[in-house]
């Protein structure tokens, strides 16, 4: 269900969690300009409504021994069974998204490998999974930071 457009405070609180989620209501009141209660209720009124929807910690994946990252494009033949095929991402720990997408391509989906040995067996992997007709790689080699994911910078509600 759609909720509310968020205000501009609604929209700063989740801002300032998206950037850091372990953010005291002190220091979320302080951002904001609340006091800690009122920042504590609306934090809480955005988890029932579903803006928020939880938290967890942001790996870095180099330094979990995971230093080629890829995205691949996968088209599927047309009638293919999609849960054998999402049955067959599950299997493969290097795949950390899959998205399903319009174009020539069905799903791109985003690995972090622990090198270019790996990516070649979840290649083949894809290549061999029934309904597989094509795919297409591309290795990502640098993340611009400062981005923001969510759009929250834009002005709306």
């Amino acid at each position: 269900p759609m909720s509310a457009p968020l205000d501009a405070i609604d929209r700063a609180i989740v801002a300032a969690l998206a950037t850091d989620g372990r953010a005291t209501y002190q220091d979320l009141g302080r951002t904001v300009g609340l006091s800690p209660t009122a920042t504590a209720d609306r934090v809480r009124r955005l988890q029932r409504s579903g803006v928020i929807r939880g938290y967890r910690a942001l790996l870095d994946a180099a330094h979990m021994g995971r230093t080629v990252e890829a995205a691949i494009d996968v088209r599927l033949e047309l009638g293919a069974d999609r849960e054998v095929f999402a049955a067959a991402l599950r299997a493969q720990p290097a795949v950390v998204e899959a998205v399903h997408v319009t174009g020539h391509y069905d799903y791109q989906l985003r690995v972090f490998c622990t090198g270019t040995a790996e990516l070649d067996g979840i290649l083949g992997s894809l290549k061999s999974t029934a309904g597989v007709v094509e795919t297409q790689t591309r290795l990502l080699l640098h993340r611009i930071e400062g981005l923001d994911p969510l759009g929250l910078s834009l002005s709306g509600g």
